[in-house]
């Protein structure tokens, strides 16, 4: 598939004022799992449980097949499983150090911008800089705004890890709507920086849907915050998982542009294509 990088996108990544928005979608090629994939295997664990309830398991099955329904449910296996089980699963599948980044990672990081936002918990971006660099990036989650507020004031490359890092903490990720808002009301950092950073810089998004239910809290709170000013920011995104009235509100609502891809053999190649393009359009 041809694309047609849109013009402002690659001027600012030629101008320095791009960054990257990274979600879930993007880890998925390198093994790591998917939101359902996460609650499903979660859910898996809590039928082996002693006091299972099958009415809940019911539950979990019906509701799953809502996408608007996935923060309700790890806020419920939150509570359900026991805190050590909750805590383990999470740095099982996301807390591996030496993960394998895939190309999309590499290109990423070979476009240059001045720091990453990622909605993930794993390390993938961290490894692709230092198999680029030869060394490993500052990352900063949540808890350290002030950190990388500082290394963002000086210029520096940094990952912001909106979420947390399951390697090293994974007892404080944020997973469930109640996690979310108690950064976003109790992280006073957090908030400043995350504006600050969709206000100075055109994002690229990739690896997100508009179903995400982070992305979706993430941008009704910007939405609050900056009322659609600032500058254009670009999702891609899977052709059938957008529809023309989505792509205008998301435009109106948040200055969102929506490029569209084909993914016929659900391979997510064309991911790689575009990146690919976008490198080449930036460095002509």
């Amino acid at each position: 598939m041809a694309f047609n990088i849109p013009n402002d996108l690659a001027q600012t990544f030629k101008e320095n004022k791009s960054s990257f928005l990274i979600g879930a979608g993007l880890s998925i090629p390198a093994g790591l799992p998917s939101w359902n994939g996460l609650l499903e295997y979660m859910i898996e664990k809590y039928s082996g449980l002693p006091y299972k309830l099958d009415e809940k398991l019911d539950d979990y099955k019906m509701l799953l097949t809502d996408p608007n329904n996935l923060l309700m449910i790890a806020e419920d296996l939150k509570e359900t499983l026991s805190l050590k089980v909750y805590n383990d699963i999470l740095e099982e599948k996301f807390g591996q150090p030496d993960v394998k980044p895939t190309e999309n990672h590499e290109l990423i990081i070979k476009l240059n911008p001045q720091f990453i936002i990622t909605l993930n918990y794993d390390r993938l971006i961290e490894n692709a800089f230092n198999k680029i660099n030869g060394y490993f990036p500052n990352f900063f989650t949540y808890k350290q705004s002030r950190e990388a507020a500082n290394s963002f004031w000086k210029g520096k490359f940094f990952v912001f890890k909106a979420h947390g890092d399951a390697f090293s903490d994974s007892s404080n990720l944020i997973l469930t709507q109640k996690d979310y808002r108690k950064v976003l009301f109790r992280e006073n950092g957090y908030r400043s920086l995350i504006q600050t950073m969709f206000t100075s810089k055109s994002m690229l998004m990739l690896g997100l849907s508009m179903t995400d239910p982070e992305f979706k809290l993430l941008l009704e709170y910007l939405h609050d915050s900056y009322h659609t000013g600032g500058p254009t920011h670009y999702l891609l995104i899977e052709k059938d998982k957008a529809c023309n009235t989505t792509m205008k509100r998301y435009l109106d609502d948040f200055n969102i542009q929506t490029i569209t891809f084909d993914n016929a053999d659900g391979s997510y190649k064309e991911i790689t294509e575009f990146l690919k393009k976008l490198y080449t359009d930036v460095n002509a």
